[in-house]
């Protein structure tokens, strides 16, 4: 099982990235690719991210998320990493 985790653990961790970089181009503030022990994402079984979009205590962010046009990004870049994502390992990558 912990090899199964490791491996899980690099794919997620290219997953992540896919996502961090879609993200970059909506021009959000970011904070990293990190790893944790979070219990939602603790003995999965498959490649898993935990996804931290924005700070409703932050006035500008809440209203970027509360907007349509700003949930429409953030929903189109998590689609387009694992979009690149699938792609990438259908090549082998």
């Amino acid at each position: 099982f912990q090899l199964m985790q490791n491996v899980h653990l690099r794919q997620s961790l290219n997953l992540a990235s896919r996502i961090e970089g879609q993200f970059r181009r909506i021009p959000r503030r970011s904070r990293g690719v990190k790893q944790a022990g979070y219990l939602v994402l603790w003995k999965t079984s498959m490649p898993a991210v935990l996804i931290e979009i924005g700070f409703l205590s932050n006035a500008a962010e809440e209203r970027f998320l509360a907007s349509e046009a700003g949930q429409q990004q953030v929903a189109q870049g998590i689609f387009s990493a694992i979009q690149e994502y699938r792609a990438a390992q259908a090549a082998g990558e």
